[in-house]
């Protein structure tokens, strides 16, 4: 089952901090006519955009950051103004940490070139000389990937190659990752690594311990804080966790929760009407409903599509006949469920069963059919 992530920004999620003054000094030393620089960053999972003009090729920020945190510079030379939900290939951009004290940022020609100064900043130089070999053979995998013709892409015996040359790859990356989080537990780039050795699906049994091992310097930042919320919430729903509550509106507006269905087995939805998988699954999720209807079972499904896109989200429901309980916040597309239950790609789903307990997860097509055969026929006997 392919999921789709919902993550628009490689930002991290932020939780409250005491905030801490920044100063970021710039130079452009080839400026060439009117030229702004803009600073972007997420908070309380809102983007924050902040600019400045260059004159006589210098620009400067100041303000408090709850960090550090990622953010990012774009340089505009073209003064058309930039959509910054929808930046265009061509974009000069560069992400970078944001912390307390001074940064300086040098650009000659591209932001995404600039030699940025700052002490977390510098310690990401060492950080990438320690992954150095794997991610230099990442890249050529994938050069060798981009260059090679259709027909050889087509080729299944060249696909299962490359993957498993990928899977060596990012296996040895993995290794050095846990070898850099071993030796150097005052690192921010431990916490880093950690969390992409984490992925989407944390395994809270695996990754606590090594959490833990890091220093109480590293845990107590803002991010350190944020991602052992995640590990928690990670832990709250593992198979044979009591499944959490929520409250959601229906498409009519009327309030929901999950408790309105103890005592009933219910199949857990996260989708979007733009997410093809998701369409997909409805096909066999709806071929489960009409099997398994009739015997204490009934299926939620949470919509995650933005307020703007409502008349899609209908339009989806009605296509894809979901004749059970459709929810959607008619106000933001991240509703109380998705946070509740940290759903970060689509599609997603908790099977729980009718005492409230999360039965299984992730489940697509036969394994489905298998899991509610093997639930409710045990339950009904």
């Amino acid at each position: 089952m392919k999921k789709i992530t919902l993550i628009a920004l490689c930002l991290p999620a932020f939780m409250n901090a005491q905030p801490a003054k920044y100063i970021l000094n710039g130079k452009l030393t080839k400026q060439s006519g009117p030229a702004k620089v803009y600073l972007n960053k997420v908070v309380n999972e809102a983007l924050v955009v902040d600019s400045a003009v260059v004159q006589n090729g210098e620009f400067r920020f100041e303000g408090t950051v709850e960090g550090p945190i990622r953010a990012m510079l774009i340089l505009d030379t073209k003064g058309g103004g930039i959509d910054f939900m929808q930046l265009p290939p061509d974009a000069d951009t560069r992400i970078f940490f944001l912390e307390e004290g001074t940064t300086k940022v040098v650009i000659n020609e591209r932001v995404s070139k600039a030699r940025i100064s700052s002490p977390l900043n510098e310690e990401e130089i060492n950080f990438n000389k320690s992954m150095k070999s794997v991610l230099k053979s990442i890249r050529q995998l994938s050069k060798e990937y981009n260059r090679a013709p259709a027909s050889k892409k087509d080729d299944k015996g060249f696909q299962q190659q490359m993957a498993l040359r990928y899977q060596v790859s990012y296996e040895a990356q993995k290794l050095l990752q846990h070898k850099y989080i071993a030796e150097n537990p005052n690192s921010f780039f431990s916490l880093m690594a950690l969390e992409e050795l984490a992925g989407l699906d944390v395994n809270p049994d695996m990754i606590e311990p090594i959490f833990l091992k890091l220093s109480e310097e590293i845990r107590n930042t803002t991010e350190g804080k944020a991602f052992a919320a995640e590990i928690a919430r990670a832990r709250s729903l593992t198979v044979g966790s009591d499944a959490p509550d929520f409250e959601v509106p229906d498409i009519n507006g009327k309030m929901v929760r999950l408790s309105d269905f103890k005592g009933k087995t219910v199949f857990l939805d996260f989708w979007a009407s733009w997410c093809e998988p998701c369409r997909r699954e409805h096909r066999k999720i709806l071929e489960a409903y009409k099997q398994f209807k009739d015997k204490n079972f009934t299926i939620i499904s949470v919509a995650l599509d933005p307020p703007a896109d409502r008349k899609y989200l209908l339009e989806a429901i009605k296509e894809d006949s979901m004749v059970w309980t459709n929810l959607a916040d008619p106000k933001i597309d991240k509703n109380q469920a998705a946070r509740v239950y940290g759903v970060k790609a689509i599609p997603q789903n908790f099977l729980i069963d009718s005492t409230g307990m999360i039965f299984n997860k992730d489940l697509s097509g036969e394994s489905l059919y298998q899991q509610l055969n093997s639930l409710l026929n045990k339950q009904n006997e």
